[in-house]
């Protein structure tokens, strides 16, 4: 597998746990790596890393290049895996060209743009700094908390997208709503359902939001909503904010012939999304608290309610996103309710007006809701030096021209801008497919020509 040393240091990171927020290990890994390597290496107090990695001779005079990835990855994994993320390594599949996990994400989002990283430093280059966040895929803590002294240089090269060809000069913004539901709770001791609902693909949030994608949550919502007298039990479904919630489960008590009827219903009306809906229903028996008629139809309302998927298109005709919302998490937590939703729009502009469409629907079912986690977009930069470098090399090597393109993912370069906005950005990644989804794959060859380019760029800046 070429470049060697590039999947040398990417099998050597999926060897370490790296769950958002559970980083410890892989920044400490990290740390060593840079002072082994001679570099000047800062792990600062949220475990980011800045490693300072000399000019190479003759070449001291050149501009100051970032090199900037997030250490952390989404945790996802199939039904009957028993992968433990916390203590397990990924186990790396090769199937042709394309490099995947044993029933897990692989981790090339962004494991691989950290392993480039580490292989560019020991390339031809001018003064370089390799900087690696922590929990980008969660609260971007990381980049929020990297103080900005560490951003001084001329060009930041983002190796955190997912496309060969495309050159990513902007993206979006974000938040998370956060809403708890505290329902009325009675006694109960019967006879009930435990459904078991899975099947669907599910993805990343942000990149494959408008791709038809089930939403598993707006199935149990229907069920729910599809039942005349209703008790629910238990909720859980969706684990990651930015990942298509794809399996979930569900405990309720009601009539046995209405279940039977709103499963087919559900079945018939999500036939057409990626996948195939499974709902494996047994009977079984409850003793304990269940919520009231009244608050689990409340809540079956609310979850009905919340708008999920494409919110609106710069280009339809394109898919081009302008805003978007992922109805990420619906659980029962000590009897209370919680729901989390992210949104995505491409301009601060749209923040408040669309997240008030969701505090609306909140205030009208009695749910408490904050927005939590915001994140800036990043803006276009009419006029680039650094953009066109990239694209005359490419072109140069591949002989058609790179692509422009905004992306509708988070990512950490919008941060990055707030704190430096003289600093010239560009984002830049091999074909990864199915990010956040037990189904990651990435291209060995890509990898190969990606890593090139980023080569001679370095070298001819």
């Amino acid at each position: 597998m070429e470049p060697k040393k590039v999947f040398d240091y990417f099998e050597k990171l999926s060897k370490i746990p790296r769950e958002s927020g559970k980083e410890k290990a892989v920044s400490d890994f990290l740390k060593k790596f840079g002072e082994n390597a001679g570099y000047e290496v800062t792990q600062d107090e949220s475990l980011n890393i800045i490693m300072e990695v000399p000019a190479t001779k003759g070449m001291e005079d050149r501009p100051k290049v970032i090199l900037q990835g997030h250490m952390d990855m989404v945790c996802e994994k199939d039904k009957d895996s028993d992968h433990n993320f916390a203590t397990d390594p990924i186990e790396l599949i090769v199937d042709g060209d394309k490099l995947h996990a044993k029933d897990t994400t692989l981790g090339a989002d962004d494991g691989i743009g950290v392993a480039m990283s580490m292989a560019l430093a020991e390339e031809e280059h001018g003064p370089l700094k390799i900087i690696v966040t922590v929990s980008e895929e969660t609260d971007m803590h990381g980049a929020k908390n990297l103080d900005a002294k560490y951003l001084e240089g001329k060009y930041l090269i983002n190796i955190d997208s997912e496309e060969e060809g495309i050159l990513t000069v902007s993206s979006a913004g974000g938040k998370l709503l956060h809403s708890k539901f505290k329902p009325e709770r009675e006694n109960y001791s019967g006879k009930a359902f435990a459904l078991d609902l899975h099947g669907f693909l599910g993805g990343h949030s942000g990149m494959e939001i408008a791709n038809n994608k089930g939403n598993m949550i707006k199935v149990i919502a229907e069920i729910l909503n599809k039942l005349s007298h209703v008790n629910l039990i238990d909720i859980d479904c969706g684990t990651k904010q930015n990942a298509i919630p794809r399996e979930g489960k569900l405990s309720i008590v009601c009539d046995e012939k209405e279940l039977k009827d709103a499963i087919n219903y559900v079945k018939d009306k999500f036939k057409n999304v990626d996948g195939e809906l499974i709902i494996e229903c047994e009977k079984t028996s409850h003793e304990g608290k269940i919520l009231t008629a009244e608050s689990s139809e409340k809540l079956a309302k609310y979850l009905l309610e919340l708008p999920t998927g494409p919110h609106s298109f710069i280009n339809e005709e394109k898919k081009v996103l302008e805003s978007s919302s992922n109805l990420a998490i619906a659980k029962l937590v000590d009897g209370i309710a919680e729901v989390f939703v992210s949104l995505r729009f491409a301009s601060s502009s749209l923040s408040e007006e669309f997240g008030k469409v969701y505090l609306d629907i909140a205030e009208k079912y009695g749910v408490e809701a904050e927005f939590i986690n915001p994140y800036p977009e990043w803006e276009y930069r009419r006029e680039s030096t650094f953009r066109e470098i990239v694209k005359k090399i490419y072109k140069e090597m591949k002989g058609t021209e790179m692509e422009e393109e905004f992306t509708h993912g988070g990512l950490e370069c919008g941060v990055f801008f707030t704190k430096n906005r003289d600093l010239d950005i560009i984002s830049i990644g091999p074909d990864i497919s199915g990010a956040h989804s037990q189904k990651e794959t990435l291209s060995i060859s890509s990898t190969k020509r990606v890593y090139e380019h980023l080569k001679k760029v370095l070298k001819e800046i």
